[in-house]
């Protein structure tokens, strides 16, 4: 299972506690939310919009935890071969 995002990226995570969002980020998001209701969005689809977005960053990250281990390991192996 991946590491939280705020373990892995520190400067998201709170001061308070960091192993959550901090509100400085939290703040952000609440703020695009806002102006994208300003548009005419409605917050019906803000929802399913914020979650679809946070799990687009969420596999983004799996993904690229994910190569780095394959590209360990099979860097690992050729570099025991070479020897």
């Amino acid at each position: 299972m991946p590491k939280p995002i705020t373990i892995s990226y520190p400067l998201l995570g709170s001061s308070a506690d960091p192993a959550k969002i901090s509100a400085t980020i939290k703040g952000v998001l609440g703020l695009i939310a806002t102006i994208l209701v300003g548009f005419g969005v409605s917050q019906v689809d803000l929802n399913p919009l914020l979650e679809d977005i946070s799990s687009a960053i969420e596999l983004t990250l799996q993904l690229f935890f994910l190569a780095m281990s394959i590209f360990g390991g099979v860097r690992k192996v050729i570099n025991k071969f070479k020897k």
